[in-house]
């Protein structure tokens, strides 16, 4: 039993809506499919990643992974397969249950001001890493340690084309097709 005076008073970051939800998969094509025919969710789209920097934990990894975003009534949902590489933030949850709900996620206009707010409130970063597209998008990301306060991860996301803050919806993956920073993905029927 907790008493009042055993809660520990943690610093608000002030997030911005929470705006997407990630799931990890064990076969993203299977998943895609089963997304779009279930529940209607549709198209897909993949980032045609060329770089993709990441540290577990404060040190440097290599990962393998395949993402893919669709637009769901103001929601993006993020579906992730860990294809290979070092031991990273999805790990366990793949080997353990087969995937599942990861994270939520909040797109974030300054990456720096939102984890200074981060560490001010003395939150753990469990991954963070930079990915850039083919097209020229930069897109940085931290997983924030927040399970043991909210019972889930939460994760900062900043996308940046040219150096201007790109916000993540269907509109603009619209347009990343066309700069050749994403491609369509649909289910297979």
């Amino acid at each position: 039993m907790h008493h009042p005076t055993s809660i520990i008073k943690q610093k608000n970051i002030k997030l911005p809506a929470i705006n997407q939800l990630g799931i990890v998969v064990p076969d993203i094509d299977e998943a895609v499919t089963n997304y779009t025919r279930i529940l209607g969710i549709s198209p897909w789209f993949r980032s045609k990643t060329i770089k993709h920097e990441a540290q577990y934990r404060g040190k440097p990894i290599t990962i393998d992974v395949d993402i893919v975003l669709a637009f769901h009534k103001g929601i993006e949902i993020e579906l992730i397969q860990l294809k290979g590489g070092d031991e990273c933030i999805y790990s366990k949850l793949i080997t353990t249950s087969g995937g599942g709900l990861h994270h939520v996620g909040s797109l974030v206009l300054s990456y720096n001001q939102g984890m200074k707010r981060v560490h001010e409130a003395g939150i753990e970063v469990i991954q963070s890493g930079v990915i850039i597209t083919q097209g020229g998008a930069v897109t940085r990301y931290a997983y924030l340690d927040t399970v043991k306060q909210c019972g889930i991860i939460t994760e900062l996301i900043e996308t940046r084309l040219y150096g201007m803050p790109v916000p993540q919806n269907r509109f603009f993956m619209e347009i990343g097709c066309l700069t050749g920073d994403v491609e369509k993905v649909y289910g297979k029927e």
